[in-house]
């Protein structure tokens, strides 16, 4: 009889058929329900085991899975947990997708060279680097804030920004008198058959011509001490021998393609206080805007701006930035914005920011202290598991893991890189061990998908 026993087959269970749907029911500890199929490949979801796919311009259609009332993201944590690459390797895999163009605005970086430049020249790219008092130089980039690309009224919409940044809120006639030589300055360039530059508009200022407000007259010396606070801060843009001269002062640098599929701006050599990055980013957005997106084109856009607090910390940063985001349907546009905590962000005081952070659809939240877990969870209205979750570093959000909200579904996902996307996204390798040509998995093997160089149209 024992011998039966032991040479009897062991009993086997047919398997069972069933729907996703049904089987969130049936095991809903780990069931947990899809999004739409198509998009790249973030990684798994941690608790089921699915591959977790995730493209916010599919998401946004009426007919997805999960619909999106944006294309926008928050990308949150402390440094070291995953945000610089996740960003990263989901470039690398839309840049598959031939509709898919990215502009990123590089703000880490070590040695003078941003975080993104092995990635730059692993596609055959450079970077547009960026550099105050480079002047006619050469050694960085010029870009004009009355650029013709920008319409007019837009234009003057920047420099009432970049005065506030430099002196605070202008008065309702410094406000007139710029206006008056931004006017004077766009005729007197369109008739030397020349481009408008900052230079112009403060001549116009320290020498104007005589006006109306209204019916009545306004004398060239009223107009002087209206517009004294707007000339003294376009003095510090257009005297060589100030410290933010060397940038805006002059026509944007020929030689820029804003057709590229990736275009990288370093910013890494600006100062990262003071008054410096947050009037590049009053410059830049809406730059971008006229000049990257066009409105007849199909293509869909991603603009990464890492060290966002520049702007969402500053009102007249964020003001140009929210009418950037509030239209970034309508302009294929999808807008990521990576910072390190909301803690210091005083949002009851800057409405801007705020309607910019509620216009995000997407927010991945990496490891956080328990303090700036619980801000963060109470401002987003997380669950109580995932507010527990981002406090644990060290188990749940372990570096790599990451709470996923997409629209009202919120998941655990682990990211999963390839070898050589690891060596492309490490950004540890001067406090690690691992040698410069060992790839994180110590065995110094590329990948076995390779990175499709972009020669053509790429960014100068």
């Amino acid at each position: 009889m024992l011998e039966m026993l032991r040479r009897q087959s062991q009993t086997r269970r047919r398997a069972m058929r069933s729907t996703t749907s049904h089987a969130c029911g049936l095991y809903p500890a780990v069931g947990a329900a899809s999004m739409d199929p198509r998009g790249v490949i973030i990684g798994r979801e941690a608790y089921s085991g699915k591959a977790y796919i995730y493209d916010p311009f599919i998401l946004y259609n009426p007919r997805a899975r999960v619909r999106l009332a944006s294309g926008h993201a928050l990308i949150l944590g402390k440094s070291g947990y995953g945000k610089s690459a996740l960003e990263k390797t989901y470039v690398l895999r839309q840049l598959r997708f031939r509709d898919r163009n990215f502009a990123v605005l590089d703000a880490q970086g070590e040695d003078g060279a941003g975080e993104w430049d092995g990635i730059a020249r692993q596609l055959g790219i450079t970077p547009i680097r960026l550099v105050y008092g480079a002047g006619d130089a050469g050694e960085g980039v010029r870009i004009n804030p009355l650029d013709p690309r920008v319409p007019a009224e837009h234009q003057f919409k920047v420099l009432v920004s970049m005065m506030e940044i430099l002196t605070g809120t202008i008065s309702s006639q410094t406000k007139f008198a710029l206006a008056e030589a931004h006017k004077t300055a766009t005729a007197a360039a369109r008739e030397q058959q020349r481009v408008v530059i900052l230079s112009d508009v403060l001549d116009a200022l320290t020498a104007p011509e005589p006006t109306l407000l209204g019916q009545q007259p306004v004398t060239p010396e009223e107009l002087v001490e209206w517009g004294q606070p707007a000339a003294l801060a376009l003095d510090e843009l257009c005297n060589p021998s100030r410290d933010l001269s060397g940038m805006f002062d002059g026509p944007t640098t020929p030689g820029i393609d804003l057709d590229a599929r990736l275009i990288i701006f370093d910013l890494t050599r600006l100062p990262r206080e003071g008054e410096a990055m947050p009037l590049l980013m009053a410059v830049i957005g809406p730059w971008l805007r006229f000049g990257w997106i066009k409105a007849n084109d199909r293509i869909k856009r991603t603009l990464i701006v890492e060290e966002a607090w520049h702007i969402l910390s500053h009102r007249p940063v964020a003001r140009l930035f929210e009418e950037l985001v509030r239209y970034g349907r309508r302009l294929g546009l999808s807008f990521w914005a990576v910072l390190h905590h909301l803690g210091d962000l005083l949002l009851d005081q800057a409405p801007e920011a705020a309607a910019i952070l509620k216009l995000t659809a997407t927010r991945v939240l990496y490891h956080m202290d328990r303090d700036e877990a619980e801000t963060t969870a109470d401002y987003l209205g997380l669950p109580d598991w995932a507010r527990k979750a981002l406090a644990d570093g060290s188990n749940v959000c372990a570096p790599g893991r990451g709470i996923w909200q997409v629209g009202s579904r919120i998941n655990l996902v682990e990211h999963i890189r390839t070898p050589l996307e690891v060596r492309l996204t490490d950004t540890n390798r001067r406090m690690s061990e691992t040698g410069p040509r060992e790839s994180a998995d110590g065995r110094g093997g590329q990948a076995s998908a390779p990175i499709i160089p972009l020669h053509k149209g790429a960014a100068a």
